[in-house]
């Protein structure tokens, strides 16, 4: 009887162990998306085909379809460049009314907003760019570029005005009261502030916001994958993951 059961399982072990691996000849592999993205720019990329609230956002969107995302990195000026020469599905981040022939635009999936920040304790009032006038402001590399003309002729008259690309030496000039007013991306600064060790980044602040956001897309070689990624899109922020990604990412007390 004992030498029975004992053949009886073991039939019953191999039994199962077929079914599994005739199970994993005959699956069908996962579809796979390669899209161009940009450089690392904590928090929307941290590291390369990694972490980053950008490109989290994106791959949990097209899990609701079990597809797999990974991507190629390269500058921003690169991008459409790179899509046209490294044959791949898309394009990781794009303006909504980004007008191309072949590219079939998402709903836009993630917001960057410029904003002005101060201490409290210093009472500005800044409602528009000329605002700041009279003030010390630090800003991010190229601000003058990318932030149009007013912003770059009202900074050209300011005595003490500074672009630097470390953007947490911006947080530390701030708080350290060694500028007045700093202009960077509120995501950037919330994601600086979760991970700031300092003591001294718990100083009131107020936020300025006299810039105009800018809403992004995900920009992708045909209707079929564009409808797939909305799709995902809506599910996640219906369900609260979409949230959930962007509260990991940043500093909530604001």
């Amino acid at each position: 009887m004992k030498n029975l059961k004992h053949v009886l399982s073991l039939w019953l072990g191999l039994a199962i162990q077929l079914a599994y691996a005739n199970e994993v000849m005959n699956s069908s592999p996962k579809e796979m998306v390669e899209l161009v993205a940009g450089l690392p720019k904590p928090p929307f990329i941290i590291d390369e085909n990694g972490n980053g609230m950008q490109l989290e956002l994106i791959r949990q969107a097209f899990d609701v379809s079990d597809i797999d995302v990974s991507f190629i990195h390269m500058p921003l000026g690169r991008n459409i460049m790179g899509y046209r020469h490294e044959n791949v599905d898309g394009i990781a981040i794009l303006p909504p009314e980004y007008d191309h022939p072949t590219i079939y635009l998402s709903e836009p999936y993630i917001t960057y907003q410029n904003v002005a920040i101060s201490l409290l304790e210093h009472n500005f009032t800044i409602e528009k760019i000329a605002d700041l006038s009279g003030k010390s402001v630090v800003s991010f590399q190229n601000a003058k570029k990318f932030l149009g003309d007013e912003f770059g002729k009202t900074v050209s008259y300011l005595v003490d005005y500074r672009e630097i690309h470390d953007q947490k030496k911006q947080i530390d000039l701030l708080f350290l009261r060694r500028a007045e007013v700093i202009v960077l991306d509120i995501n950037i600064f919330r994601y600086m502030l979760k991970h700031h060790s300092e003591q001294y980044v718990m100083k009131p602040f107020k936020i300025h916001y006299i810039f105009n956001k800018r809403d992004y897309a995900v920009g992708f070689k045909s209707a079929e994958l564009r409808d797939k990624f909305n799709y995902g899109l809506q599910i996640t922020k219906d369900n609260g993951s979409y949230q959930m990604v962007l509260d990991n990412y940043l500093y909530q007390s604001m």
